[in-house]
């Protein structure tokens, strides 16, 4: 595997910016995945460190060699697509093999490379089968047994799990997770799906725009967002974002202050704290958590409590935050800021 350095990245289409001057160093056997919104640019920068297209400004070496100039085959990198792109005359064992032997590697080491690849991603009862013969799963499987049987350098994954129904793919998470830590993979997975990077990554880059907003630990994101832009992609539902003001703290209107739903909740006599009174609107029922979305001056907050028994739309209700829950930013950039 391999450890992947891009400096300066910038790719552009005619006068459309799409990356712009990024810079990330990614681990030997590190899975991080790019994660933003559609038309952040997540795809394109993984197709620059595939070599699938080319970049204007800037490097990408892996493990100090520069590759910039190589082609896909010669980068030794492997691609999972959303769609599968299995050859659908050939058997599961002819598909795995293929780029073997696209390389003319002997028969007998692409017998071993097949079962290998096999056992590891349990397909071995289904070599002889042809992909319409498989599940939406087990053609994933298939795939990505047909990217990791030639021991790539990393393995790049284009949102590889969103044609699969929600109970698959939370089982094809653990899978691929496995995998990476048992082969010690070099990943990268690009995702718009806030929830399998929070799961699968060691980092998540996000990204706004063609630029990294933060790249930082699953939980260093959730935590300790960089920005407002961050903190609003991560976490469901959505951080409340408040006028500090309205939040108890003395501010010229030039801080933010934000709150996730879980922390606040129903202030049960409880006076310390972040408070915030206004109206019960509605309660919003999610198995064993009730969100409880109230009216605060002009502004809607959703808090959460697990027994919502006692709690009537109309009625005035407080929640209540610790304040090392809170993040605040700068009204004006978004930055996340220290508490005054």
């Amino acid at each position: 595997m391999a450890s992947i350095t891009l400096s300066g990245i910038g790719k552009s289409y005619g006068k459309v910016d799409i990356l712009k001057q990024l810079d990330l160093s990614i681990a030997d056997g590190e899975f991080i995945s790019f994660l933003g919104p559609s038309g952040c640019g997540k795809s394109t920068l993984l197709y620059c460190i595939s070599g699938l297209e080319d970049i204007n400004t800037g490097t990408i070496s892996f493990d100090g060699q520069d590759m910039t100039e190589l082609s896909p085959r010669e980068r030794n990198i492997a691609l999972v697509f959303q769609d599968y792109a299995l050859y659908p005359h050939m058997a599961v064992r002819d598909n795995i093999a293929f780029p073997l032997r696209q390389q003319k590697v002997a028969s007998d080491l692409i017998r071993r490379q097949v079962d290998w690849a096999a056992e590891t991603l349990g397909l071995e009862a289904l070599l002889d089968r042809l992909p319409n013969e498989l599940s939406g799963g087990q053609r994933q499987r298939v795939a990505v047994g047909r990217a990791i049987v030639r021991n790539p350098a990393a393995l790049l994954m284009d949102e590889p799990l969103s044609n699969l129904d929600a109970s698959l793919r939370v089982r094809m998470r653990s899978e691929i997770r496995r995998l990476q830590r048992e082969l010690k993979m070099t990943v990268i997975f690009v995702t718009h799906d806030q929830e399998e990077a929070l799961v699968l990554s060691d980092r998540i880059a996000v990204m706004k725009d063609g630029v990294i907003q933060q790249v930082a630990s699953p939980m260093t994101v959730y935590k300790e967002p960089a920005n407002q832009f961050v903190a609003s992609f991560i976490g469901s539902p959505q951080m409340n974002f408040l006028p500090a003001a309205l939040a108890g703290r003395n501010d010229n209107g030039g801080t933010i202050i934000g709150i996730r739903p879980h922390d606040l909740s129903p202030a049960a006599g409880r006076t310390d704290g972040i408070s915030l009174t206004g109206e019960l609107a509605f309660v919003e029922s999610a198995g064993p958590i009730h969100f409880l979305e109230v009216m605060v001056g002009d502004h809607m907050v959703k808090g959460a409590c697990a027994d919502p028994s006692g709690l009537t739309p109309g009625a005035q209700l407080t929640l209540t935050a610790d304040p090392r829950s809170a993040c605040f930013f700068d009204a004006q950039s978004g930055n996340r800021i220290k508490p005054q």
